[in-house]
C-alpha cells in the first residue's frame, strides 16, 4: 500500500515529466526516470519483505518463587518435615506459572532469506496479562539473514487457564518509506497458568475429627464406587470398569467406600448460575483457588483427594488426584454446567470428608448440606460471597453439627489459616 510519501513523489515525478515534455531538458527526463524508479524499486523490494521472518517466544517466572520446587526446598515442602525426613519428589512435578506471578517473556525474531527487513513495526498480544497490557507493540529497523534480534517485555499472569497466542502483526514502510507492507506471522505458543493457592500447612477442624491417623490408602469391600484406577496383580476381575477400559485402552478397576479409610472430596459448583461476579475476583475463581490450597494440603499429608461436581466438559476425574493432575484441572476447569450444586449433593455418595464450596448458596443448598452431613459424612461448607458476609438466603441452615464458613474473594487465604 504507498503511503503518503510515495503520492508526493508520484506528483512530483508526474509534474517534472510534463515540464520536460515542454522543455525538451535532458537532466529533467533523467529526474523523472530516477523518480519512477524509486518507486518500482520500493514496491517491489517491499512485496514480501516480511515473510521470511520468525519469531520463537520464550516464558521466564521472575517471581520470588520461580517454582514449585523452591517452595519444596524448606518448610513448604509436603512430604518433608524440619528434621529432614525423606520425601516424594516426583509428587510435586514443579508447574511453572501460577496467578499473579510476574513473567517476562522474550521474543526471538531472526530473518532467514538475503533480502533484509527494514523499518518492521509489530504489535503483541499477550492473552493472559491485565486487559491494559496485553498490547506489546514493538519495532526494529533493520534485520538482515541469519541475524537474530532479542526483544523483552514484562507482564503479570492475570488469570488462570490454558491461554493461546494469536498471530503477530507484522508491518514495515522499508526501506525507504514509500509502501507500506503487513503480514500475519503465525507464532503459536500456549501457555498454562495454575490457579493461585496457599500452602496449607494445617486442617484443625480435620484432624480435631479424629482422622489424623487414618491415612492409609484402601481399598474398601462395600458396594459403594468411589472412584477408579489401574488394575493391579490379584484384583478381581469382576471389579474391571469395562467403558473406562475401553476409553484408555488398559485395564481398570473400580474403587470401593473403604468406611475407615480417610479421603478428601471437595465439591465445586461447575453450573453457570453457581457464581457471582465476573473475572479473577468472582466467587467461582474463588472457589478454584480454595480447592488448590485443600488439594495441596492433602498431597502434604498423603490424603487422597478428590473433586466432585458436574459439567459435561469439565467433568472431574472419578479417580483420587494427584497434585499436579489437581493443579492441571483446576487450571482449566469453567462453570459452564447446567446441573445446580443442590442436586450434586443429593446424589454424592457417603464420603468421609466432604469440603462444599458455594458460590452462590442458598436455602437448596442448605438443605443438602444438612441431609448429606446426616448420612455420616463429616462435612465443611464454605459459603463465598462478593463481601465476604454470609448470604441471608443460606441462613436458614439449622443443623448444628455443619460447619459453615464464610469467605470473599479477598480473605479466602486468612479463612484457610483459621480452619
Amino acid at each position: 500500500m504507498p503511503t503518503k510519501k510515495a503520492f508526493v513523489f508520484s506528483i512530483l515525478a508526474l509534474a517534472l515529466y510534463l515540464l520536460a515534455n515542454q522543455t525538451q531538458v535532458g537532466w529533467v527526463y533523467m529526474m523523472t526516470n530516477g523518480l519512477v524508479g524509486l518507486l518500482f524499486a520500493a514496491l517491489f523490494y517491499s512485496s514480501g519483505m516480511l515473510k521470511p521472518i520468525r519469531i520463537r517466544r520464550t516464558f521466564q517466572n521472575l517471581a520470588a518463587h520461580p517454582s514449585v520446587s523452591s517452595l519444596l526446598q524448606d518448610n513448604h515442602k509436603p512430604n518433608q518435615t524440619r528434621n529432614g525426613t525423606p520425601n516424594n519428589d516426583s509428587l510435586l512435578n514443579p508447574p511453572s506459572f501460577f496467578e499473579d506471578d510476574p513473567i517476562e517473556i522474550t521474543l526471538e525474531i531472526e530473518h532467514t532469506r538475503l533480502k533484509p527487513a527494514f523499518l518492521v513495526s509489530g504489535q503483541e498480544v499477550c492473552p493472559f496479562a491485565p486487559p491494559s497490557d496485553q498490547v506489546q507493540p514493538f519495532f526494529v529497523s533493520s534485520l538482515f539473514k541469519g541475524q537474530s534480534i532479542s526483544l523483552s517485555y514484562q507482564t503479570t499472569c492475570h488469570r488462570r487457564g490454558l491461554f493461546a497466542f494469536s498471530s503477530l502483526k507484522l508491518r514495515s514502510k522499508g526501506p525507504f518509506s514509500l509502501f507500506s507492507t503487513r503480514h500475519a506471522l503465525d507464532a503459536p505458543d500456549e501457555l498454562l497458568i495454575y490457579p493461585k493457592y496457599h500452602p496449607l500447612k494445617r486442617l484443625r477442624l480435620l484432624e480435631n475429627k479424629g482422622f489424623a491417623d487414618r491415612r492409609a490408602l484402601r481399598v474398601g469391600v462395600s458396594s459403594e464406587v468411589i472412584g477408579t484406577r489401574e488394575y493391579r496383580s490379584g484384583d478381581s476381575l469382576r471389579q474391571i470398569h469395562w467403558r473406562s477400559t475401553a476409553r484408555l485402552g488398559k485395564l481398570v478397576v473400580k474403587e470401593f467406600l473403604d468406611q475407615d479409610q480417610l479421603t478428601m472430596t471437595v465439591v465445586l459448583d461447575l453450573s453457570t448460575g453457581g457464581s457471582i461476579g465476573q473475572g479473577k475476583f468472582s466467587t467461582f475463581e474463588t472457589a478454584v483457588r480454595l480447592a488448590a490450597s485443600l488439594g495441596y494440603y492433602a498431597a502434604c499429608q498423603n490424603i487422597p483427594f478428590y473433586l466432585a461436581g458436574h459439567s459435561r466438559r469439565w467433568q472431574p476425574p472419578a479417580m483420587a488426584l494427584s497434585w499436579p493432575g489437581t493443579l492441571s484441572y483446576l487450571a482449566k476447569v469453567k462453570n459452564d454446567g447446567q446441573e445446580p450444586l443442590d442436586k450434586v449433593l443429593r446424589n454424592l455418595p457417603s464420603l468421609p470428608f466432604v469440603v462444599v464450596l458455594a458460590g452462590n448458596p442458598n436455602q437448596s443448598i442448605s438443605r443438602e448440606l444438612a441431609l448429606l452431613q446426616r448420612k455420616g459424612a463429616q462435612t465443611l461448607a464454605i459459603f463465598i460471597a462478593p463481601d465476604g458476609a454470609l448470604p441471608v438466603s443460606a441462613l436458614n441452615q439449622s443443623d448444628a453439627e455443619l460447619e459453615v464458613k464464610t469467605v470473599g474473594p479477598h480473605n479466602w487465604a486468612a479463612l484457610l489459616d483459621e480452619l
